[in-house]
């Protein structure tokens, strides 16, 4: 028979310094593959929010100019529809909202806004031409103005940063 202590045995010494190197790296590997894929998704979520800033941003600075070009906009057609104007300051006034009409007003107008802008001036060629009274002028300068009041509560702030939240 043989002797037990001259048998071949299994040499787990030499097995784990192989072993225990291979493990290390791979564990090391692991931990830098996780690392770079936290990193990139870190990333991408920065890189989406600054977006939806940029977006957020974009939008409120619209909404304030159109807040400005509507608020004047109103103004001259208010001194339009004003009946104690003379005849040239309401000519002057209609040639101010034209121009208005014609500049900066395409830029931020919506449908609404627009179509009260259109009856407006036909109104206004209407008065001048005499088919129409100072009543009716007045009744389209308040259609404006609440068409530009529905536009501006439409498109607020507070609307888009709802929009914006909805979103995610």
């Amino acid at each position: 028979m043989t002797d037990p202590a001259q048998r071949p045995r299994f040499d787990w010494d030499i097995l784990l310094r192989f072993a225990a190197p291979l493990l290390t790296m791979t564990g090391i590997l692991v931990g830098v593959w996780q690392f770079n894929a936290g990193e990139e998704h870190r990333r991408v979520g920065e890189r989406d929010a600054a977006l939806q800033r940029d977006e957020i941003e974009f939008r409120r600075r619209l909404w304030l100019e159109r807040l400005d070009i509507y608020r004047k906009i109103t103004e001259m057609a208010g001194r339009i529809a004003a009946g104690g104007s003379t005849p040239e300051e309401r000519r002057q006034a209609a040639k101010e909202f034209q121009a208005a009409y014609w500049g900066a007003m395409v830029l931020v107008e919506d449908k609404p806004v627009r179509d009260a802008m259109i009856e407006i001036e036909a109104e206004l060629h209407d008065f001048d031409a005499g088919h129409s009274d100072l009543q009716r002028l007045q009744y389209r300068v308040n259609a404006l103005a609440e068409a530009c009041r529905r536009s501006l509560n439409a498109g607020s702030p507070t609307a888009l940063a709802a929009d914006g939240a909805r979103r995610e």
